[in-house]
């Protein structure tokens, strides 16, 4: 899966505070709603309308940015200015301090998913990489000290068995589908949407599983 450089400057400037920074409000035109927010991470999902604009900035803290709508954008970084059109599912890692600044130039909203990864979190354990259960099928697009990303793609059916990390864990769903989700003792079916987000603590057994006919795919993102 490509990376996508554009729309994460928008998501940025959105986020609510980390690490004792002030709560911030989202610039003109861009909507947002925190889904998870814990010791590890503060993930957000941001609306962007067209003409969504910020100026150049800096976060003290990096942040994985999943665009979950196709958008054109404008973006700065660096110096630099790129105008490009994004698709659907593309993700890009921003360290802190990189100062950047971008807007929606299209004609039409998007959605953003963000995961702002807290500074003072307590360090990950790591573990060595396993097979891929059969029927499941993993691509790291994206790994680095901070977090690694993984694009999960789920056949139909296909169930993981109970396992644990040392590390947390971000689940973006990337398609819309039913999954049952076990985590520790509790397992729930539930139809997701695109964007959804489910957090899973280090350490606690879990397990994710198709419960629908057709496949469907998982932004997996390991906080380190």
């Amino acid at each position: 899966m490509p990376t996508a450089l554009a729309a994460l400057a928008l998501a940025l400037s959105a986020l609510v505070g980390v690490s004792g920074l002030q709560a911030t409000s989202p610039p003109p035109g861009i909507s947002r709603t925190v889904l998870a927010d814990n010791p590890t991470v503060l993930v957000a999902r941001l609306s962007m309308s067209p003409g969504s604009r910020e100026t150049p900035h800096t976060h003290p803290f990096s942040a994985v940015v999943v665009q979950m709508g196709a958008g054109q954008v404008e973006m700065s970084l660096g110096g630099s200015k790129v105008t490009t059109r994004r698709e659907a599912g593309h993700v890009q890692f921003i360290p802190k301090q990189i100062v950047h600044a971008a807007a929606n130039v299209g004609s039409g909203p998007f959605d953003l998913v963000t995961i702002a990864i807290k500074p003072d979190r307590s360090p990950a354990g790591t573990a060595p990489a396993t097979e891929a259960p059969p029927g499941i099928t993993r691509q790291v697009i994206l790994d680095n000290d901070e977090a690694r990303a993984t694009n999960v793609r789920f056949a139909p059916g296909a169930r993981e068995p109970i396992h644990s990390h040392p590390f947390d864990l971000v689940l973006v769903q990337l398609s819309p589908a039913k999954v049952e989700v076990q985590i520790g003792d509790e397992k729930t079916v539930k139809d997701y949407d695109t964007g959804e987000v489910i957090f899973l603590p280090r350490n606690v057994p879990h397990a994710i599983s198709s419960a629908q006919s057709t496949p469907f795919e998982i932004l997996s993102v390991s906080v380190k």
